[in-house]
């Protein structure tokens, strides 16, 4: 029986993350990345000490090569922009949204990201808790609706599923659109606008 090969020469941690993108962020294991790279599974932990390990990597380095907003926008536009760049990343990188949900680490990466924009939020006018919550509730709406809109998707076609009983559900773009999680921001933004009037 052959043995396994050892790693290759050159291996990085890029070229790691790359395995793991390819095969999918939110369903791959250490053996398959290690099957991807050539490696001997017990090989990768010369690099990484562990899937969560990898998985944080990776999420750093989706976070650092997306395209976000520019901190100087007016907060309202940041915030949007914030929504619309995660919903970018959950396009382009199927399972996203769930690899996010079962990471036990905030990625640094996705830290560093946002960081700016609770700094230029405060400069704004709005204080440093608020903007931290209203940054971490775009992305945890972005998060959830995209795994909903996921959800929903694969219900669509079930003749067992009946149609939604709410009338505020009832809307064809929920099954595979953004309507929901545009009028859940919407909401939240008129709102947090309130408040800055009112302080």
């Amino acid at each position: 029986m052959a043995q396994p090969r050892g790693r290759p020469r050159g291996l990085t941690l890029e070229q790691i993350s790359d395995a793991v993108l390819e095969d999918g962020i939110a369903t791959f294991s250490m053996p398959s990345i290690a099957r991807r790279l050539g490696v001997a599974h017990s090989g990768l932990y010369r690099y990484i000490r562990d899937r969560e390990e990898l998985l944080v990597l990776s999420l750093d380095r989706i976070a650092t090569e997306a395209s976000w907003p520019s901190p100087d926008l007016p907060w309202r536009e940041q915030l949007q922009g914030i929504g619309e760049t995660l919903w970018t990343i959950c396009g382009e990188y199927p399972g996203y949204a769930n690899a996010v949900v079962g990471s036990k680490h905030v990625s640094p990466g996705f830290v560093a990201a946002v960081s700016p924009y609770i700094r230029s939020m405060q400069e704004q006018g709005i204080d440093e808790v608020a903007a931290t919550a209203a940054v971490e509730f775009v992305s945890t709406l972005v998060i959830t609706s995209s795994i909903s809109a996921d959800r929903l998707r694969l219900l669509q076609d079930d003749p067992d599923v009946p149609e939604h009983s709410i009338p505020g559900f009832a809307d064809p773009e929920l099954w595979g659109g953004r309507a929901w999680y545009a009028r859940h921001l919407g909401v939240y933004l008129d709102g947090l606008a309130g408040r800055i009037a009112a302080d």
